[in-house]
Order: C-alpha cells, then sequence, then structure tokens
C-alpha cells in the first residue's frame, strides 16, 4: 500500500488552506459558502423555450402529460420535483415509475403504449432517463405525442429524435454562448438537478416557497446518485440541506425525527439514512412508496410509509448480507475476476453485494441471476484498471441486452443463447485482455500527516466549512504515523467494531475503527493509521475522536496478499443445505474436515458434505473447510501444511467447555470397541473423534483404568469394565490433571471460536 500525501505541513498556511490548494480550489469564498451562490439559469438548456412552450401548451388546452421517472433515489426525486411543478401550475399530468425486476432502467416501450392508450398522453416528460431510448422515442413521438427528455446520463452517438432534450453532456444541449466555466458547472448535474431546472423555468418568478422544497428534493437526488459535489451540484446540495434543516419537506423531516438524528442533517446522514430507504422500495417493492414518502402531507400517511420504507430498508439489509455471505463461500479464485450465478439471488440487491465484494477482493465483481422470463440478469461493478464499459463491448455477441460505464454496469442474456459456464468463461477472459496494468495501483490518497498538536477543534470547524461532502468533495483524512498503541476493545451490540487509544508526541487519542474486530499489532507497538477527527458528545461533554479508516502497518495485511485467505462463517447457523448446494456444483476441489462424532453426525443428513469429508489431509487442497475446531495449535499446523491451502472456510463449530462431557463420550467409544471391535482401538483416532488432543487424550485413559472403569491390555485393547461414576473420578488426583489438560484444549477452540481472523490467519502462516 502507497500513500499519496497531498499536501505538507506549512506553518505559514492553516490546513484547511492546505487541503483547498491541493484540491485545485481556487476561488475559496465561492466553495466554503455554497449556499450564498446563484443557482445556474435554467435557460442554460438550447431547448429550454421549447420545452417550456410544449408544456405551458399543454396546460392551458388540459392535455395530458406524463413524467416518466426510475426507481431509484435520482429518479424518484425528480418525478417529485416535476410532480409538485405540474400540480402547482395545475396540469393534467401522471406519473409512471418503473418495475425494475419487470421493466429495469429507462423507457419499456410496451408499458409506453400502455400509458398512452390508456391515458391518451399528448406530452412525455422523462427524468433521469430517456437519452438511450431511440427507437421508444420515435415511435411514441410518430404516433403525436410531445416529447421532452431530462436525462443526465452518458448519451449515446445518435441521439433520440426528441422535440427537447435537456441533458448537460448531449451534443448542443447547453448554449453554446456558455462559458467554459459554466459549461463545467453544471455538466455533472444529476437527473434530479437537470428536472429541478424545468421546474425552476416553468415556475418563473412565482411559488419561492415551492422551489426552495424542490431545491430540497433535488439536493436529495444529487447526494444519493454519488454525481460529483462540485460546481452546480454543490450550490444545490448546500442550499437543498439549508432548506432540509428547516424543515421544509414534512416526510423527509419526519424520518430524520423518527431515526432520533439530533443534531444537523448533513450530507452523509442524506447518504447513509434517507437514501437507502428510498431505494429500498424500488429495489424490492415499488417506487411509488419512496415517492409517497416525498409528496405526502398527512402525518399518518407519512408514518406508515415510513414504517414501510424502514422494514424494507431491515429486509435489504438481510438479503445485502446472506447474499453476501453465500458468494463469499461461492469464491474460489480472485486472480482476475468474480463470475459468480445464483438464480435465486434478488436482482435489486446483487449491485450492492458486487459493490462489497469489489472492496474486500480489488477486481472486477459480476453477480449473475434470473429473471422469471429464465433471462439471465447481471450486476457489475469494476475497480481501478478495468473499464467495464469496454469489457462488456468486447463480448456484445454474449448479451441481448447491456449498459454501464468504466466502473459499473450490467447485462441481460439469454439462456437459449449461451449456457451459463460458457458465459462465466467469456468474461473472464474478457476482463483479462482488457486489464490496464499501468493503472493497477495500490495507492491510498490522503490529505496530510499531521502531528498531535493538529488535532485541535478548531481543525474540526475549518473541516465543517467544506461542507457538504460527496463524490470528489470526500471528508478529509489525515496520517499518523509512529504512534503508540495502548489499548482495544471490542465494542457495540454485536462486538463486531473496535475502540483503541494511541499516543503520539506524548498526547492520547481516543479511537474507533468501524467493522474491524481486532488490530494486529501488539499494546505497546508502532501504529501508521489514517483516520479523520471527529466531534463526540457525550452526557454534554464535547471531545475529538479519532475515525480510524486503515492501519497501514498492520502484519495481518501482509498475510492478506501472501498467506491463506480465510473466510468466516462462525456466526453462521442453519447453513448446510446452502453448502450441500455449494459442494455439489464444485463437484470435487473442496474438503471438509469433520473429525468429531458429532460433527459427523450432524453432517450425515447431507451427502455432499459427508462425502466431501475427511480426518485427515493426505495431500493438498486448494480448498478446505473446517467443520471443527482443531484442538490444539500443533494440529492447526499440521492441517494446513498437509493441505496447503489456498482458501480456509472456518464453519460455526460448537464444542462443550464442560470436561465432564468428554469423560462420557470417551466412555461411549471405548464401550462400542470393546463390545463390537474386540477392544480394538486408535488412539489417535479416538482423540480426534472426541475433539481432544492425544495428550488430554491418554490423561484421561489413565483416570479411566485408575479409577476401574477400563482395562488396558498388553495389545492395546481397551476393556470396557462399567460406566464410570463421575463423583469417584473428580475424587482422584488425576482428574485435576486431566482438568488442567482439557483448559488448555477449550481454551484454545474458544479463541478459535472468537478470534480475529487476521490473527487466525497469522497462526496459520507461522
Amino acid at each position: 500500500m502507497h500513500v499519496n500525501l497531498l499536501a505538507k505541513k506549512d506553518e505559514n498556511k492553516s490546513v484547511l488552506q492546505l487541503i483547498l490548494e491541493a484540491r485545485g480550489i481556487s476561488d475559496t469564498e465561492a466553495f466554503l459558502n455554497p449556499e450564498k451562490q446563484p443557482m445556474s439559469d435554467p435557460f442554460i438548456f438550447s431547448d429550454m423555450p421549447h420545452a417550456l412552450e410544449i408544456i405551458q401548451n399543454a396546460i392551458s388546452n388540459k392535455e395530458k402529460i406524463l413524467v416518466w421517472g426510475d426507481f431509484d433515489a435520482d429518479g424518484v426525486t425528480s418525478t417529485s420535483i416535476l410532480s409538485k411543478t405540474l400540480d402547482a401550475l395545475g396540469a393534467n399530468y401522471s406519473y409512471f415509475l418503473p418495475d425494475r425486476a419487470n421493466l429495469g432502467h429507462g423507457i419499456n416501450l410496451a408499458e409506453l403504449l400502455t400509458q398512452k392508450s390508456k391515458n391518451n398522453i399528448k406530452v412525455l416528460i422523462t427524468v433521469d432517463c430517456g437519452i438511450s431510448n431511440a427507437k421508444e422515442i420515435k415511435l411514441i413521438k410518430s404516433m403525436g405525442v410531445k416529447t421532452i427528455i431530462t436525462d443526465h446520463h452518458e448519451p449515446p452517438e445518435i441521439l433520440p429524435e426528441a422535440d427537447c432534450i435537456l441533458n448537460p453532456l448531449a451534443k448542443n444541449s447547453l448554449k453554446s454562448s456558455l462559458s467554459i466555466s459554466e459549461i463545467e458547472k453544471n455538466s455533472y448535474l444529476s437527473g434530479a438537478g437537470v428536472a429541478l431546472k424545468l421546474a425552476c423555468a416553468l415556475l418563473g418568478d412565482k411559488f419561492s416557497e415551492l422551489k426552495k422544497e424542490l431545491v430540497l428534493l433535488s439536493c436529495v437526488g444529487t447526494i444519493s446518485d454519488i454525481v460529483p459535489l462540485l460546481g452546480e451540484n454543490r450550490i444545490i446540495a448546500a442550499k437543498g440541506l439549508k432548506e432540509m434543516n428547516k424543515g421544509l419537506n414534512k416526510g423527509i423531516s419526519r424520518l430524520f425525527c423518527l431515526q432520533k438524528l439530533n443534531r444537523k442533517i448533513k450530507s452523509e446522514d442524506v447518504a447513509f439514512i434517507l437514501a437507502p430507504r428510498i431505494n429500498a422500495a424500488g429495489r424490492l417493492d415499488s417506487p411509488d412508496i419512496s415517492l409517497k414518502l416525498l409528496l405526502e402531507d398527512n402525518p399518518l400517511a407519512i408514518d406508515m410509509t415510513i414504517e414501510k420504507l424502514d422494514a424494507l430498508n431491515k429486509i435489504r439489509q438481510g438479503l445485502c448480507e446472506k447474499i453476501y455471505e453465500e458468494a463469499l463461500l461461492m469464491i474460489n479464485n480472485t486472480s482476475d475476476a468474480i463470475v459468480l450465478f445464483n438464480e435465486n439471488w434478488h436482482l435489486g440487491i446483487i449491485g450492492i453485494v458486487a459493490s462489497r465484494l469489489v472492496e474486500k477482493f480489488h477486481v472486477p465483481v459480476f453477480l449473475i441471476t434470473k429473471d422469471d422470463k429464465e433471462i439471465l440478469r447481471c450486476s457489475i461493478r469494476g475497480t481501478s484498471g478495468y473499464d467495464i464499459s469496454k469489457i462488456l463491448k468486447s463480448i456484445e455477441d454474449c448479451f441481448t441486452g447491456f449498459g454501464g460505464h468504466a466502473f459499473a454496469g450490467g447485462f441481460s442474456a439469454d439462456l437459449k443463447m449461451i449456457d451459463i459456464e460458457t458465459l462465466k468463461m467469456r468474461i473472464v477472459e474478457a476482463v483479462r485482455n482488457m486489464k490496464d496494468d499501468t493503472k493497477i495501483i495500490n495507492v491510498i490518497d490522503v490529505d496530510m500527516e499531521l502531528n498531535s498538536s493538529d488535532i485541535t477543534f478548531k481543525l474540526i470547524n475549518e473541516i465543517e466549512q467544506m461542507e457538504p461532502f460527496g463524490a470528489q468533495n470526500k471528508y478529509p483524512v489525515f496520517l499518523f504515523k509512529g504512534a503508540k498503541l495502548i489499548s482495544q476493545k471490542q465494542i457495540g451490540k454485536d462486538y463486531n467494531h473496535l475502540s483503541f487509544t494511541v499516543l503520539k508526541d506524548k498526547k492520547e487519542f481516543n479511537c474507533v475503527f468501524w467493522k474491524k474486530k481486532i488490530i494486529a499489532i501488539p499494546e505497546g507497538g508502532d501504529i501508521d493509521f489514517i483516520f479523520r477527527p471527529e466531534l463526540n458528545k457525550y452526557n454534554d461533554e464535547v471531545s475529538i475522536k479519532l475515525v480510524a479508516e486503515r492501519i497501514l502497518n498492520e502484519k495481518a495485511n501482509e498475510a492478506d496478499s501472501s498467506g491463506v485467505k480465510i473466510f468466516d462463517h462462525r456466526q453462521k447457523t442453519g447453513i448446510l443445505p446452502k453448502i450441500n448446494e455449494y459442494l455439489a456444483q464444485k463437484k470435487g476441489g473442496v474438503k471438509v474436515w469433520a473429525a468429531t462424532a458429532r460433527t459427523k453426525e450432524l453432517i450425515n443428513d447431507y451427502p455432499d458434505i459427508k462425502n466431501n469429508a475427511v480426518n485427515s489431509f493426505l495431500s493438498e487442497q486448494k480448498i478446505i473447510m473446517l467443520f471443527d475446531f482443531p484442538p490444539c495449535i500443533d494440529r492447526l499446523r499440521e492441517i494446513i501444511e498437509n493441505a496447503r491451502p489456498k482458501i480456509v472456510h472456518i464453519m460455526n463449530a460448537p464444542f462443550s467447555k464442560n470436561p465432564d462431557d468428554y469423560i462420557t463420550t470417551i466412555c461411549g467409544m471405548l464401550k462400542f470397541a470393546s463390545n463390537k471391535k474386540n477392544g480394538v482401538i486408535d488412539f489417535e483416532q479416538l482423540a480426534e473423534n472426541a475433539g481432544l488432543d492425544e495428550q488430554c487424550t491418554n490423561i484421561l485413559l489413565e483416570l479411566l483404568e485408575k479409577t476401574g472403569y477400563i482395562k488396558i491390555t498388553d495389545e492395546n485393547r481397551i476393556i470396557f469394565v462399567s460406566p464410570p461414576k463421575l463423583e469417584l473420578i473428580h475424587s482422584n488426583s488425576l482428574y485435576n490433571i486431566y482438568k488442567e489438560e482439557f483448559k488448555k484444549v477449550s481454551d484454545f477452540k474458544e479463541y478459535l471460536q472468537t478470534a480475529d481472523v487476521n490473527s487466525i490467519r497469522e497462526l496459520c502462516s507461522n
């Protein structure tokens, strides 16, 4: 990992000045006060006068207008902007938001014709879509419908023959008289930003309060769609957040109120609280639910809508986790790309999961599912060094439809034309062929390296002047080098976050690292880490905490690239059917280490798990699954050394911490051997089946022999005498020795059950 410091300390300049200079921001006054800047004139678009003429004529003649939107947050807010505008102007209009699963992005011709026939549509206005729908626009226009496209997506070489096109990226859409700075300022508009321009032009100098709410809605679409928060977008976002904090939209205000957000609403709240709920409806149900939140005034209806959105968002989170876990279980090669297929995956969720997998493995991820019409549907996320749009273009013969840009895309494919294995192979080959090695550099940008004296309330106040944060205006991050790690502990409801303390220049700092369980650095050791400083309010006391984003010198980071990859399933229950299905698909290549009698009984009903189960590894295995925790570190390393795996799956492996339970288990095995096998027993196998190491097992056998419950003959055969009475065993002096040895086994298993994956990887790699 290479750190690229964007700015260097200069005692004559503030940290804020240095950051702004490094980011190429020259007009600092405008940048730091975006809510005071005027918004661009809506007539920057060449076709705006004609668009107004069409809409105003339709309103005057009571002709039906259809607003065709999209199902994501940008599309829903764009639709709400024009709905409120047309409603205020007394227009005869309706809106339509397509269903993601059945209709997908853009204009669906069959549905458009249905809308035309049913409602006698005379004007079609698209928002956040339409620029790629030349065929649909041409047909509906031939039927006498006036067409206005408002969009912000990359246009094709040949534009649709619409009456008006409002898209800052489309050729000749912006006025040629604009300056270069004006063109640049408006080039990043979201769909909601373009819709806002049309709305403001329609409303003119009237409806000042309505226009403020429309800016608020455009702010939501702008932040949600992760367009650059620069130029006009920054002004829209800042002005919108200002109105949001005044409570101008009842639905949004109530949602944040119910989230108990007891401070000023920021861009990150829109991005991580509001946007996921708006998007959840479009992913799992109907985007109309989200639109209702934005348009509704009735408090009871608003609360019911929020309840639905919260429920859908929880389902979305659960599905994300489920699909993510299933995907991890399927991965066995990450050298070029991850290409996975599961016909049961939800189309609305796989894009989110693909993004998570890219963050983890740093290669392009293609997640494929199948719809009700037996058509394959894929969501793709990319990373540096790969252009997804070019990769798809190179194998377009595989698809019935595709689209995307450098870092994301999607396709559909017909199983009647290509089978899934051939498709996977073509994708991996295309990724390999289109890989740009010159752009694959493991670099992280950091604004500055700081000393402890730089971390002050003044610094945080300076940083907050850079709000709103978002794409191309990220929250500044800083570097501490040579700090000392004082302590660390797991926090949170599920203990899945980390609180730690460092000492830097004789000053202590409280830090937090979200979604991390342990730092693989010993206490007192040097720690280099990247962080963002934030205010921490607790019991009316305000302090500074450092939110860590990356540890640079953690030992486990080196093991990530060269050692064993470990996938953690220790918290999962009820996944045996999925594993059985996974092993059936793999058709070999994965071995299951199932040592104990308890585990062997557990997997007995799952034939593919059972058929791949082994007691020991006699040859190399690329992928292994540990269904039991080895009883000691030597056994763990023996397993790893013999199998030499690239991937280890650690499963949920419950075990008893009661030493007497193992006495009962061992005696049951000894009785069976004595009665059914003439007393012949493999002592090593006995230990394995019980889940103990050989030392502990030998002491236990000696204890049972001394208390008279078994006899061990010279031929190393067992004669079972009688079932043991625990109270007599407890009174024998050997029992305490047995308990001490058992505690070592139990402690090691408990460590494997709770330790951070990085720590276990270190054990396997040493």
